[in-house]
């Protein structure tokens, strides 16, 4: 497994943060909106991160390139979970 130090959890939480706020400027794309798409997409992406670490798609290479790679599983998970916390509140609304 890859050390995951703190460069890789920061560039992993801004990635889903910055993927929950595309997420949310997309059309007839549900999101919680606002602070919920950042700390929702922070929150997918610091759990992409991870798995993407787990994986040991970062392990090869340079510490950059294992950051990166990081930081793109936490985009596209943070992405995912924001899609999906705003499909549960539309639900319940």
């Amino acid at each position: 497994m890859a050390d995951f130090g703190l460069g890789g959890i920061i560039a992993s939480v801004l990635a889903g943060a910055a993927g929950g706020q595309a997420a949310e400027k997309q059309p007839k794309t549900p999101s919680p909106g606002g602070l919920g798409s950042i700390l929702g997409g922070g929150v997918g992406g610091g759990l992409g991160g991870l798995l993407t670490s787990a994986l040991g798609s970062g392990t090869a290479g340079t510490d950059v390139e294992a950051v990166v790679s990081q930081a793109v599983g936490g985009g596209v998970l943070g992405t995912v979970v924001t899609i999906v916390l705003g499909l549960i509140l539309k639900k319940k609304a």
